[in-house]
């Protein structure tokens, strides 16, 4: 497929994004669940549909139109869930790790930080001084396609992981996210503790860029003593490395949405501790901080 030209591209992203979802689900693989209305099945994801919006119930995370749900069951970028829509063959990409596999994080490119520093404060309004203490703490760092790179760790600050944003334009301004080949988000997170004092309350959110954001405000009700942990994604259990926060306060900071909100219930059904903390007018941290700052 040749690349189109901006108007060309606009015009085939509004058509595919359009695509009924039940249609979409059937040339992804999916069946129609019997016994669950608006259900649908494939081996290893149970979708629940309404309208234009879907959640995965085993992978715990949704979105919303044809486009998202391309790109959450084929693990694509969005052009590639374009292109899969628009009935073109998707380019080769690698094949995922495999659970388990070994932690590839991408190499650090320290001439590319400047493009990656940027944006995250202009784009997303974060605060400079904080992102570089991050660097220097090794927690973030830009790779070799200018990518911001959030690295995963556990409670006694291993590796085991990383969140991947991109920095260049997009379409529908959404930036590609990934994680890093071999990731294990049930054993380490993009977390930043309280500091000079011990972590009484976990804050639990959806990405590295909503940790941030939510320090920054800091998140309205946020105790000060607050450990802020990013799920990267949407979890319905309390990740197997934050289980010493199990008897302590936890709150659920997820995005204002559906699959948000049916994902803090889940866990809340899970972890009775656990309570919502929702961004008030606003889909998520970042946005809140973003309006914030304006």
């Amino acid at each position: 497929m040749k690349r189109p030209d901006a108007a060309r591209w606009r015009d085939l992203a509004a058509r595919a994004r359009a695509e009924p979802l039940a249609a979409v689900a059937v040339r992804l693989g999916y069946r129609p669940d019997p016994r669950r209305r608006a259900r649908w099945r494939r081996p290893g994801s149970v979708l629940a549909m309404d309208g234009s919006r879907f959640f995965d119930h085993r992978a715990g995370c949704g979105g919303g139109g044809a486009i998202d749900l391309v790109m959450h069951a084929r693990g694509c970028s969005f052009r590639a869930a374009v292109e899969f829509l628009a009935g073109a063959p998707p380019p080769a990409r690698p094949p995922a790790a495999p659970a388990g596999g070994r932690l590839r994080l991408p190499p650090a490119a320290s001439r590319h930080w400047r493009r990656a520093r940027h944006w995250l404060t202009a784009a997303r309004g974060l605060d400079p001084a904080r992102l570089d203490r991050c660097r220097r703490d090794g927690l973030l760092y830009a790779d070799r396609r200018a990518n911001a790179v959030f690295v995963c760790r556990d409670l006694h600050g291993t590796a085991r992981g990383a969140e991947i944003v991109g920095t260049w334009p997009d379409p529908r301004n959404r930036p590609f996210r990934a994680m890093a080949p071999g990731s294990r988000k049930a054993l380490g997170g993009f977390r930043l503790p309280p500091r000079g004092t011990p972590a009484n309350t976990l804050l639990l959110v959806e990405s590295a860029i909503d940790a941030l954001s939510a320090r920054q405000l800091p998140a309205p009700g946020l105790p000060r003593a607050t450990l802020i942990a990013s799920a990267a994604g949407l979890a319905t259990q309390l990740p197997r490395y934050l289980h010493p926060f199990r008897s302590r306060t936890v709150l659920c900071g997820f995005d204002a949405d559906p699959p948000g909100d049916a994902a803090a219930a889940a866990l809340a059904r899970s972890l009775p501790l656990a309570r919502r903390l929702r961004p008030r007018h606003a889909k998520d941290w970042n946005d809140l901080l973003r309006r914030a700052t304006r």
